[in-house]
């Protein structure tokens, strides 16, 4: 039977009614593993800690009797303290710091969504800090036991014997790494079985040798740790590259100490291997990165969208007013073309943080390059040669085909850029099987059976540190105006989304091949779902419009009214609900959810209260997750994203007044 998580206990010191409930409200979903108390005041807060064991302390920088601080100095010692501020500044956030909170955060609302995570984080840096800790004691108290075990050989023969019995048991077993040296040049005298396991080296290969003349080390940390140790006497939690036989790079936490063996001065050096934990904290900063974009796109994808729709809309006017043979339709045509395009680019932009919805169906790899092809072409221009090889039969995954050209352009944009004096690129697609020892030699992939996309470039190519951050947002090596820094970003997002994974290898002046892994289906073609027949979208219903963009609700208006309805608009939420009230003819409601002064589930509460069978369609060009944040939109509720194109519109709302 599973043990159940003990709750984590937290103490609130927040004097605002208002901060506190919404603190309270980001632990809503955690109710099972949080249990908060709110203090008012620093003294009661500190009565509080005295009193009970909290695991982690969330105090507001100014209280009614004195600042947050104050709490810190007095409490940071006892458990994690996470300073809060309505009005950030740089003063303040270093005025935390110095007074001992683990971190500190500006009262937003997506601050007090964002709570359980920042608490999470809290914690655990605590617990690196104890871990640290814990390191120094045991190098301390290691120390000294090694210094008084060596005193004690020179009382007798016998007493000598004894204790290096001990010594070599404690030494050879700790759990960390442990090495005796010389402390002028660094010779080796003595490694523990950790040391061996973790470096692949044997003890005969390393005793009486430096760190830097077999490679454990390089030359600048060894200085960089004997400096730390001239000037502080001591090294505690410095991190160095160590290097093992078999080419693995591991990050070591470095704690050296002075100790004394018979009547010499020697180095004890305990080293905590922390590659995981780093391998980790890169991959969290690297999706906070990855989150604050998608942040930034979800709050515009609202605006961009309501102008697609527009835009998108009047298009498909234009085109069933124009005949085949008027040159003006091929205009209207390409102006809808973009605008399909941009909102493309706005999902894959809400590719960042995992917050755009994923169009997937099954496709065929090989399919979508060669529509692309000509595409990348263009990108490329005239003096680059483009060569695909594709794989033989069909390459079928679930994909977003418009994202996984998004991949394409971007990929091959990049690879223009590194090759102004032109050269050559590459597109190839094969299947490729991902085992157990592909996941352990390169680090990254779920076993199974994957389409690989590969695009290769004879560019300038990039160095390992270039390497690393490429995929970072805003990241670019371009001159200022040449690039936005967000082209691979998204490719990563956007694969990251398809549950894939991408690799580059690149080498300065050779060039790079990005390796991209979308997870395949079976060989065979699926099944193709034939479309019924166009049904009709002609009405003479009376429908209520209630949208806040004018614009939008001008365009609605006339799409429906060209179509036989008859409309009656509401600017908001609160006006909807009297029209409806003022208006019984009314057979379907179509309602943006997020709107002013009333938003749509409001209203369409208020709505059902008069007629609980009422007819209602909402649309909206927030993010499924704006609007489950925001509106708390119902389970099963009937929902148009924008942009949406009029037969689509059209199509939903016939389907909504014809049923049963």
């Amino acid at each position: 039977m599973a043990t159940l998580c003990p709750l984590k206990k937290i103490l609130v010191v927040e004097d605002d009614d208002a901060h506190a409930e919404l603190i309270r409200r980001g632990f809503s979903d955690f109710s099972h593993q949080y249990e908060l108390t709110v203090a008012g005041t620093v003294k009661e807060a500190l009565d509080r800690i005295r009193s009970s064991a909290y695991d982690i302390v969330l105090t507001d920088y100014l209280l009614p009797d004195g600042r947050g601080g104050e709490l810190v100095a007095q409490s940071a010692h006892i458990a994690p303290v996470v300073m809060m501020t309505s009005h950030g500044s740089e003063q303040v956030a270093v005025e935390a710091m110095k007074s001992g909170a683990i971190d500190y955060v500006v009262k937003m609302p997506e601050v007090f969504d964002a709570m359980p995570r920042i608490v999470e984080r809290a914690l655990r840096e605590w617990d690196h800090m104890l871990e640290r800790k814990r390191a120094e004691e045991a190098l301390r108290l290691q120390s000294h036991r090694l210094e008084h075990e060596v005193a004690e050989r020179k009382l007798a023969q016998e007493t000598l014997r004894l204790s290096e019995e001990k010594f070599h048991k404690a030494f050879d077993s700790a759990p960390l790494i442990m090495v005796i040296t010389d402390l002028e040049d660094g010779v080796f005298l003595d490694v523990n079985s950790k040391f061996v396991e973790l470096s692949g080296y044997s003890r005969h290969e390393v005793l009486g040798r430096t760190a830097t003349s077999f490679g454990w080390i390089s030359p600048k940390d060894r200085s960089a740790v004997v400096e730390k140790l001239r000037r502080e006497g001591q090294v505690a939690g410095f991190v160095v590259s160590l290097h093992s036989k078999d080419g693995r790079i591991l990050k070591g936490e470095y704690y050296c100490d002075r100790i004394t063996v018979d009547g010499c001065e020697r180095l004890l050096v305990i080293a905590l291997d922390i590659t995981e934990r780093v391998k980790l904290e890169e991959q969290l900063r690297h999706s906070q990165k990855l989150e604050a974009v998608g942040v930034l796109a979800g709050g515009v994808a609202h605006d961009f969208n309501n102008i697609l729709t527009v835009i998108g809309g009047y298009c498909e006017l234009l085109k069933m007013d124009l005949s085949e043979e008027n040159p003006a339709r091929d205009k209207v045509m390409q102006i809808s073309a973009a605008a399909d395009r941009a909102a493309n680019l706005t999902r894959s932009l809400l590719a960042f943080s995992r917050k755009g919805e994923v169009k997937a169906a099954p496709a065929n790899l090989n399919e979508i390059v060669k529509g692309v092809e000509k595409f990348l072409q263009r990108i490329i221009g005239e003096d680059i040669d483009l060569t695909t090889s594709l794989a033989e039969g069909a390459l079928w995954a679930v994909v977003d085909s418009g994202q996984i050209e998004q991949v394409l352009m971007n990929l091959a944009a990049n690879a223009r850029d590194a090759m102004p004096k032109g050269g050559r690129l590459f597109v190839q697609t094969e299947r490729h099987d991902i085992d157990a020892a592909f996941v352990q030699v390169h680090g990254f992939g779920t076993p199974g059976q994957y389409a690989l996309l590969t695009i290769s470039d004879t560019g300038q190519g990039m160095d390992e540190a270039t390497r690393k951050k490429i995929f970072d947002p805003f990241f670019t090596t371009k001159v200022v105006g040449k690039g936005t820094g967000l082209g691979l970003a998204i490719v990563y997002g956007i694969i990251a989304q398809h549950r894939g994974f991408v690799n580059v290898y690149s080498e300065p002046g050779i060039g790079s091949t990005f390796r991209v892994y979308l997870p395949a289906i079976g060989a065979t073609e699926p099944e193709k779902v034939h479309s019924a027949a166009e049904p009709a979208v002609h009405g003479n219903e009376t429908v209520l419009i209630a949208e806040d963009d004018l614009h939008v609700l001008d365009l609605v208006s006339s799409i429906l009214q060209q179509y036989g309805y008859s409309i009656i608009p509401a600017a908001n939420g609160l006006e909807a609900v009297q029209k409806f009230k003022e208006n019984p003819q009314i057979k379907l409601v179509l309602m943006d959810i997020i709107m002013p002064v009333m938003n749509g589930k409001e209203a369409a509460e208020c709505i059902r209260e008069l007629r609980h069978d009422a007819r209602i369609l909402f649309t909206s060009g927030y993010t499924a997750d704006i609007i489950r944040s925001r509106s708390d939109l119902d389970e099963g509720a009937e929902l148009v994203m924008k942009p949406v194109k009029p037969p689509v519109l059209l199509q939903k709302i016939r389907e909504m007044l014809d049923r049963q």
